[in-house]
């Protein structure tokens, strides 16, 4: 994954000031416009038969990623807080059950 991140970006005309990666989640900072956002994200899509992007933007200056909200304060610096879906139940297993 780390060699296409490396040709993707190499490759496009237009690059993010933030490229980052846990696993198969990419948050990325593209200070460039919503408009080449769109082409890049059709750029990335192309370059691999199996590896297909989706894509969340920000709304109302937030964007959960993994089990954070990642917040946007005075356009220059990012906040964070704890994101739940709205499927959390807030149970957990007891940690002293022997449960696997």
């Amino acid at each position: 994954m780390e060699a296409f991140e490396e040709q993707a970006i190499r490759g496009s005309e237009k690059k993010p000031k933030c490229w980052l990666r846990y696993v198969d989640d990419t948050f990325i900072i593209w200070p460039p416009g919503i408009y080449s956002l769109t082409v890049f994200f059709d750029y990335l899509n192309t370059l691999h038969s199996n590896i297909k992007f989706t894509m969340e933007t920000e709304k109302y200056g937030v964007l959960p990623f993994l089990e954070v909200l990642v917040k946007r304060t005075n356009n220059i610096k990012l906040a964070q807080g704890a994101y739940r879906k709205k499927t959390h139940t807030d149970r957990y297993l007891n940690a002293a059950s022997h449960h696997n």
